[in-house]
């Protein structure tokens, strides 16, 4: 007999999953991630490069400053304060609003 299994993958939110049960003494594993991926890191500085080179109103070291933040970001350990700290990032560098808010979605997975 082979193991078979269930996957479920929520993204962009919040999960809830009420009454599951196992059998056949099969491990149940109910977590959420908190990480970013090397490729959505090189899309985001991608899309924050060709933002602070179409207009004049990003300046150098704020385009360095935010992707030094966010490098440092995604080299500590996944957790909750991830979002938290995305979040502020947003506030802070509204010009890059859109890479952050697609970068933030990949964060929830």
């Amino acid at each position: 007999m082979t193991k078979s299994g269930i996957h479920i993958n929520v993204s962009g939110g919040n999960a809830a999953v009420g009454n599951i049960s196992q059998g056949d003494n099969n491990q149940l594993d109910a977590h959420q991630s908190n990480s970013i991926a090397a490729a959505d890191l090189v899309q985001f500085y991608t899309a924050i490069e060709v933002l602070s080179r179409q207009g004049s109103t990003v300046s150098t070291a704020d385009y360095l400053a935010l992707k030094a933040e966010v490098e440092s970001l995604a080299k500590q350990q996944p957790d909750r304060d991830v979002v938290d700290r995305l979040k502020g990032l947003y506030e802070k560098y509204a010009w890059a609003a859109t890479p952050l808010k697609a970068l933030l979605g990949v964060v929830l997975v």
